[in-house]
């Protein structure tokens, strides 16, 4: 083996090994959320006290509880009741919470209180997708369903993006930091209420009746791009050096 493809090989060891003994934030995380406002253009959670449109990003609060988790949600610091914040949402781009149906960008969709990195960072989550929801503007999907003879509609929100141990707590994603996927699904039910019932309240200027969301949110690794790299390069590196002794 020459000492250029050596040095290949190497390279992609470490690069394996670094991959591996890497710490990113993985696993489920259940969460609950207080009681919601929901309009046709707006979601407050928990619910934000300020009227939109809003001057600066407002929050909500939601909480999740470690043994109900897995994975980084549910060891060290995260192994208890966790509090954390939770952007608003607002169809208006006007508004400092305004996050468009499709792609978009939104910093700190997701804040967790307590977290496995260093004091005073975070968990930053950057939303980078939200779904198509029933209305025009409106990310949440509504489904109607029929038990024992009595309506219920469910209201369902999609949103995905990246996330982040910000150690530096600068809201900036660094080379060094770990980066993952997410998705968070969120939902509620509203029993005793049809689609159309909750249309009228919606397209009427009202709001949705308070009720607690909950939901799941799911992390998990991206490869790094240079890693991957390295590994196809000292593969390539292989494979060339087969054909030469063939070659032969």
């Amino acid at each position: 083996m020459s000492k250029t493809l050596k040095t290949l090989v190497a390279a992609a060891a470490l690069a394996a090994t670094t991959l591996v003994s890497a710490t990113p934030i993985v696993g489920t995380a259940n969460l609950t959320f207080g009681l919601v406002r929901v309009t046709l253009g707006n979601i407050d959670w928990n619910p934000s006290v300020d009227t939109p449109p809003n001057a600066v990003p407002t929050f909500g609060d939601f909480s999740t509880f470690g043994p109900a988790n897995t994975g980084s949600f549910a060891v060290g610091s995260m192994a208890g009741l966790t509090q954390g914040d939770v952007h608003d949402l607002s169809a208006n781009p006007a508004d400092a919470n305004y996050m468009p149906i499709g792609a978009g960008t939104l910093t700190n969709m997701f804040k967790f209180d307590a977290h496995d990195g260093v004091m005073g960072s975070h968990w930053m989550f950057t939303a980078t997708s939200l779904s198509t929801g029933s209305f025009p503007g409106a990310p949440y999907l509504l489904t109607e369903s029929f038990t024992g003879g009595q309506v219920s509609t469910s209201a369902t929100l999609s949103v995905a993006g990246w996330t982040c141990d910000d150690v530096n707590n600068d809201n900036v994603c660094q080379v060094a930091e770990d980066k993952t996927n997410f998705i968070a699904i969120l939902s509620a039910q509203y029993p005793g209420q049809s689609i159309a019932d909750l249309t009228a309240i919606l397209l009427g200027g009202g709001a949705l009746p308070n009720n607690t969301w909950s939901g799941t949110l799911r992390a998990t690794p991206l490869p790094e791009p240079a890693s991957l790299a390295l590994v196809g390069l000292a593969l390539a590196g292989l494979g060339f050096a087969g054909r030469r002794r063939q070659a032969k």
